[in-house]
């Protein structure tokens, strides 16, 4: 349940970061700050989009779903971003499920305001049609990733990416987290996350999953880790 919090807390957010708050004053006014536990649902695919949620701090999986219900991951989001990108394009549904994957918070305004905020000429909206094309490219990078590595280049990969988003080596994640968003069952993940542990690169035990050789999961993971935090760090 998504609820408010009372005390004072960082802009973390990039797009929001910086952001000067004398020209951008009703965008500001309007943002609420509100927790987001793990595996909360914050859409279903064709929901009408009705808040926008700068993610502060954690991260959110953008999933599609099959007619089967099976999913896979083809973005996520962190403090680089924001849930309800098709607002900016003008779409008022979403076409993933969004789920947030790692717990954290966000700072969240209604999609009414921030569509009239974001239409405006500035910097707000020069973030974010630039965060809308790194996304894009992000996504298409996953789906190259998704299609020709393996599980355990994939899993790497996804841990690295989740652990800079969040800034840390110790994630909260199940291995049915992790088949969601690999497109896998969960006996080929916990196939995967063995391996990484028998090769002391991951400790995992009941739920958490700590990173023990970065440069080990570096060297393990595909190429497509640094690819995609090179697109937000350069177009961003």
């Amino acid at each position: 349940m998504i609820a408010a919090l009372t005390q004072v807390v960082a802009f973390r957010n990039q797009i929001l970061r910086g952001l000067p708050r004398e020209n951008h004053q009703r965008l500001f006014s309007n943002l609420k700050l509100v927790n987001l536990a793990a595996h909360q649902v914050l859409y279903h695919p064709e929901d009408n989009i009705r808040a926008i949620y700068f993610i502060n701090h954690g991260m959110a999986s953008l999933l599609s779903i099959t007619a089967e219900g099976d999913s896979i991951e083809v973005g996520n989001v962190g403090k680089e971003g924001l849930v309800g990108v098709p607002v900016i394009l003008r779409q008022v549904k979403t076409p993933y499920q969004i789920v947030m994957r790692v717990p954290g918070n966000a700072w969240m305004i209604s999609a009414e305001i921030f569509k009239q905020e974001s239409e405006k000429q500035g910097e707000l909206k020069d973030r974010l049609l630039a965060y809308t094309h790194a996304l894009a490219t992000y996504m298409s990078q996953l789906g190259v990733c998704n299609h020709f590595h393996t599980l355990d280049k994939r899993l790497c990969r996804w841990l690295l990416t989740a652990s800079y988003q969040v800034q840390s080596e110790t994630l909260q994640l199940t291995h049915e987290a992790l088949s969601h968003v690999l497109g896998t069952g969960r006996t080929g993940v916990t196939m995967a996350a063995n391996r990484l542990q028998k090769s002391g690169l991951i400790r995992y035990n009941r739920g958490q999953i700590s990173i023990l050789d970065r440069a080990g999961m570096l060297t393990i993971s595909c190429a497509c880790y640094q690819i995609c935090k090179e697109i937000f760090e350069h177009l961003l």
